[in-house]
């Protein structure tokens, strides 16, 4: 059975009466997909499994039950033998403050309300209420997860998660008020303010998809070893050499990524995205250092769907977010002659972004052909319409280009794929940006039938590859990460198709003149 069967038979809320509620007041969840009996299904609110004695009545568009004693506030989903609902929110009557002491208002946060009680991602919130604090600090808004489906248990920081990791910078806060954008992967749920003093009550929010919606899904897990080498030259003692090795980036659809292990101890552990590692001081007699990470990486495969006729244009808000995303890059040159007229021969006189970024992707697919080999050394991906071959990078680069020439925000992603065996493999895809929809995942070059030893080929991987993505992408930089030498006249690496796009992977003093690196492709060790 394929997943759209399976999908359209999980069961689906529409409506829970009441959204806030008392212990043994009367619930109305209605839907469908539910079931015409109870049987082994049941509700459950805030963690608490439902038990059958406070069921009322059930059938397939609607259950009611009494609200079971002392439920906290949390997500309410229906699970059957096809899975849970994706969630709605209750709120317990008794949690919500009514008044609160002086002393209290200068520690922990509390929301009065959100306006407006509805929006898009994207869109311009305020918070209101008290104990934020002055300035943003280390604090954080945490929205609810858009993620279902999972036979492993959750993490908290997989329910909830933090605007901050979004690329949405904060508007304003206050300690009175905060404005900040709904983030890209949030769901219908609670908001919660997080500071140093503690986290405020969870407030329902409701997220508008009128554009279209994305669900994360089919979480996996898995433990990747990234590790270089150095080995000195012929010289009796080695000069500094910093390394730059790239951390996973986080996103609504790779939530996490915890390190275990890291040797020797790092320089700085997060500069900018990466792990900085420096040589200590060798003799001849040892001639090899080893560096390696090992992270717990949690990855979600991606399911959309778009009402196209109610896609809006860019706001000027848009415009202004995401003017670097529609900018030229060094290694994504969108505004040169030759891309800007290819991008106007394919698109014509379409206006849609949307409809755009299909023009291009049908083209693309129609006319080069993938191979699974990077192509080595600077090789400019400018030339693949004269080549009519190339790799993912190539793909995934003259798409982001084409796309930016067309006036839609796209970006590069890098990173690996994981094969069914666990073997991984270095590849790059990319996301568009919709409004009102958020980001947009393309892997065009699996579309056009790119195999890698291993991993699974499609049937439908021409139209699933345009909106949707596997859970076996880790990634590892969006668009290209800036890292300036620290010294004008030290000497510096590249690596142009690697797992990340940076600008600087090795920096050595100009003292040193002779030492080999090793850099290993990210490594599977565990799958979860």
């Amino acid at each position: 059975m394929g997943m759209e069967s399976l999908k359209s038979k999980r069961a689906i809320i529409s409506s829970i009466s009441p959204a806030i509620g008392s212990s043994e007041e009367l619930m109305t969840i209605r839907g469908e997909g539910f079931g015409d009996e109870q049987e082994e299904s049941y509700v459950s609110i805030a963690g608490y499994r439902v038990t059958s004695s406070h069921y009322l009545s059930w059938s397939d568009s609607e259950i009611r039950l009494n609200i079971p004693y002392n439920v906290q506030d949390g997500l309410v989903k229906v699970v059957t033998k096809r899975g849970e609902s994706e969630p709605s929110f209750f709120a317990n009557r008794s949690n919500i403050p009514q008044s609160i002491r002086s002393d209290l208002l200068s520690s922990v946060p509390v929301i009065s309300r959100i306006e407006p009680e509805e929006a898009a991602p994207g869109d311009l919130i305020s918070i209101k209420g008290t104990g934020f604090g002055v300035s943003r600090l280390s604090s954080d808004i945490l929205f609810t997860a858009n993620r279902v489906g999972s036979s492993l248990p959750k993490a908290d920081s997989e329910t909830m998660f933090a605007a901050s990791i979004s690329e949405y910078p904060w508007n304003y806060w206050s300690d009175n008020e905060i404005r900040v954008r709904v983030p890209d992967g949030a769901a219908s749920g609670a908001v919660q303010v997080r500071t140093s003093k503690g986290s405020s009550q969870g407030y329902p929010f409701k997220v508008s998809f009128t554009a279209g919606k994305k669900s994360y899904v089919d979480r996996q897990i898995y433990v990747v070893q990234t590790a270089v080498d150095i080995e000195n030259g012929q010289e009796a003692a080695l000069g500094e050499i910093t390394l730059y090795m790239p951390r996973p980036v986080l996103s609504a659809s790779q939530p996490s990524a915890e390190y275990r292990e890291v040797k020797p101890d790092a320089f700085i552990d997060n500069d900018r995205g990466d792990i900085v590692f420096r040589t200590k001081e060798m003799t001849g007699k040892e001639n090899r250092q080893s560096f390696s990470a090992s992270a717990v990486i949690t990855v979600y495969g991606v399911e959309s769907s778009i009402n196209e006729k109610k896609l809006p244009p860019y706001s000027s808000e848009t415009l202004s977010l995401y003017k670097s995303f529609m900018a030229m890059e060094q290694q994504l040159p969108s505004d040169v002659t030759a891309v800007a007229e290819l991008a106007s021969e394919i698109c014509g006189k379409e206006k849609g972004l949307y409809r755009k970024a299909r023009l291009i992707y049908d083209y693309m697919r129609k006319n080069y052909k993938v191979q699974s080999i990077l192509r080595s050394g600077q090789s400019d991906h400018m030339d693949l319409p004269k080549r009519k071959t190339g790799d993912s990078f190539d793909f995934a680069a003259m798409y982001v280009s084409l796309c930016r020439a067309s006036g839609i925000a796209a970006v590069q992603i890098s990173g690996v794929l994981v094969d069914e065996g666990g073997g991984s493999h270095i590849h790059s895809w990319a996301e568009i940006y919709l409004e009102d929809f958020g980001w947009f995942p393309v892997d065009l070059s699996l579309a056009c039938g790119l195999q890698y030893n291993g991993f699974p080929a499609r049937e439908d991987c021409a139209d699933y590859y345009f909106g949707n993505m596997d859970n076996r992408h880790i990634a590892y930089s969006r668009g290209t990460r800036s890292i300036k030498a620290s010294m004008s006249n030290n000497r510096i690496v590249r690596r142009p198709r690697s797992y990340a796009m940076q600008t600087l992977w090795e920096e050595s003093s100009a003292a040193k003149s002779s030492y080999s690196s090793y850099w290993t492709d990210p490594i599977i060790t565990g799958i979860y």
